[in-house]
Protein backbone atom coordinates (compact mmCIF):
# COMPACT_ATOMS: atom_id res chain seq x y z
CA UNK A 1 0.00 0.00 0.00
CA UNK A 2 1.18 3.51 -0.83
CA UNK A 3 -0.52 6.73 0.26
CA UNK A 4 -1.41 9.20 -2.49
CA UNK A 5 -0.54 12.89 -2.42
CA UNK A 6 -2.94 14.74 -0.12
CA UNK A 7 -5.33 17.28 -1.63
CA UNK A 8 -5.74 20.35 0.57
CA UNK A 9 -9.19 21.87 0.97
CA UNK A 10 -9.22 25.67 1.13
CA UNK A 11 -12.11 27.71 2.53
CA UNK A 12 -13.15 30.57 0.24
CA UNK A 13 -15.91 33.17 0.26
CA UNK A 14 -17.04 32.65 -3.35
CA UNK A 15 -16.23 29.52 -5.37
CA UNK A 16 -16.51 31.17 -8.79
CA UNK A 17 -14.46 34.23 -7.84
CA UNK A 18 -11.80 32.11 -6.13
CA UNK A 19 -11.51 29.76 -9.12
CA UNK A 20 -11.12 32.72 -11.47
CA UNK A 21 -8.51 34.30 -9.20
CA UNK A 22 -6.49 31.08 -8.96
CA UNK A 23 -6.63 30.74 -12.76
CA UNK A 24 -5.79 34.37 -13.57
CA UNK A 25 -3.17 35.00 -10.90
CA UNK A 26 -1.60 31.66 -10.05
CA UNK A 27 -1.98 29.75 -13.31
CA UNK A 28 -4.26 27.01 -11.97
CA UNK A 29 -6.97 25.47 -14.12
CA UNK A 30 -10.51 25.06 -12.85
CA UNK A 31 -11.21 21.35 -13.34
CA UNK A 32 -14.80 21.36 -12.09
CA UNK A 33 -17.27 23.31 -9.97
CA UNK A 34 -20.30 22.14 -8.03
CA UNK A 35 -22.70 25.06 -7.69
CA UNK A 36 -21.19 27.65 -5.35
CA UNK A 37 -20.09 25.14 -2.73
CA UNK A 38 -17.14 23.11 -4.02
CA UNK A 39 -14.55 23.12 -6.83
CA UNK A 40 -11.40 21.37 -7.93
CA UNK A 41 -8.40 23.22 -9.33
CA UNK A 42 -4.99 22.00 -10.47
CA UNK A 43 -1.66 23.03 -11.87
CA UNK A 44 0.85 20.38 -12.90
CA UNK A 45 0.82 17.78 -10.07
CA UNK A 46 -0.75 20.16 -7.53
CA UNK A 47 -4.45 19.55 -6.86
CA UNK A 48 -6.56 21.69 -4.52
CA UNK A 49 -10.20 21.66 -3.50
CA UNK A 50 -11.99 24.95 -2.89
CA UNK A 51 -14.98 24.91 -0.55
CA UNK A 52 -17.35 27.64 0.53
CA UNK A 53 -16.34 29.01 3.92
CA UNK A 54 -18.82 28.43 6.76
CA UNK A 55 -20.21 31.33 8.83
CA UNK A 56 -18.23 30.04 11.82
CA UNK A 57 -15.00 30.15 9.80
CA UNK A 58 -15.78 33.69 8.66
CA UNK A 59 -16.24 34.78 12.28
CA UNK A 60 -13.01 33.08 13.36
CA UNK A 61 -10.97 34.36 10.41
CA UNK A 62 -10.10 30.74 9.56
CA UNK A 63 -7.59 30.10 6.77
CA UNK A 64 -5.23 27.32 5.67
CA UNK A 65 -1.46 27.18 5.10
CA UNK A 66 -0.24 24.83 2.34
CA UNK A 67 3.46 24.02 1.87
CA UNK A 68 4.66 23.51 -1.72
CA UNK A 69 7.96 21.61 -1.81
CA UNK A 70 9.63 22.59 -5.08
CA UNK A 71 12.33 20.57 -6.85
CA UNK A 72 15.09 23.21 -6.55
CA UNK A 73 15.81 26.67 -5.22
CA UNK A 74 15.73 27.90 -8.85
CA UNK A 75 12.12 26.69 -9.13
CA UNK A 76 11.23 28.64 -5.97
CA UNK A 77 12.77 31.75 -7.53
CA UNK A 78 10.94 31.15 -10.83
CA UNK A 79 7.54 30.71 -9.19
CA UNK A 80 8.13 33.77 -7.02
CA UNK A 81 8.90 35.88 -10.11
CA UNK A 82 5.89 34.49 -12.00
CA UNK A 83 3.40 35.02 -9.19
CA UNK A 84 4.76 38.47 -8.35
CA UNK A 85 4.48 39.49 -12.04
CA UNK A 86 0.89 38.19 -12.14
CA UNK A 87 -0.06 40.27 -9.08
CA UNK A 88 -0.32 37.52 -6.46
CA UNK A 89 -0.14 38.91 -2.91
CA UNK A 90 3.26 38.06 -1.42
CA UNK A 91 2.84 37.70 2.35
CA UNK A 92 6.53 36.91 2.99
CA UNK A 93 9.20 37.90 0.49
CA UNK A 94 11.65 35.52 -1.16
CA UNK A 95 14.56 34.68 1.11
CA UNK A 96 16.98 32.04 2.24
CA UNK A 97 16.04 31.32 5.84
CA UNK A 98 18.69 30.65 8.51
CA UNK A 99 17.65 26.97 8.45
CA UNK A 100 18.54 26.76 4.71
CA UNK A 101 15.08 26.90 3.20
CA UNK A 102 14.73 28.95 0.03
CA UNK A 103 11.19 30.22 0.51
CA UNK A 104 8.43 32.76 0.12
CA UNK A 105 4.77 32.85 1.10
CA UNK A 106 1.91 33.86 -1.20
CA UNK A 107 -1.65 34.59 -0.12
CA UNK A 108 -4.99 34.31 -1.89
CA UNK A 109 -7.82 36.83 -1.52
CA UNK A 110 -9.43 34.68 1.20
CA UNK A 111 -6.35 34.66 3.44
CA UNK A 112 -5.15 31.14 2.57
CA UNK A 113 -1.39 30.94 2.18
CA UNK A 114 1.08 28.94 0.12
CA UNK A 115 4.53 28.59 1.61
CA UNK A 116 6.72 27.74 -1.35
CA UNK A 117 10.07 26.25 -0.39
CA UNK A 118 13.06 24.12 -1.21
CA UNK A 119 15.22 22.56 1.51
CA UNK A 120 18.84 23.30 0.55
CA UNK A 121 20.15 20.96 3.23
CA UNK A 122 22.89 21.45 5.76
CA UNK A 123 25.41 22.83 3.26
CA UNK A 124 23.02 25.48 1.92
CA UNK A 125 22.92 24.25 -1.71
Amino acid sequence: MKLPQPVPELPVGDIHAAGKSYADLMGFGVDWEYQDSFAGISRDDARVFLRRRTPEEVGAGYSVLVWLNMGSSAEVDQLYAEWKDRGVTIAAELRTAPHNLREFTAQDSDGNRFRVFYDMGKDGR
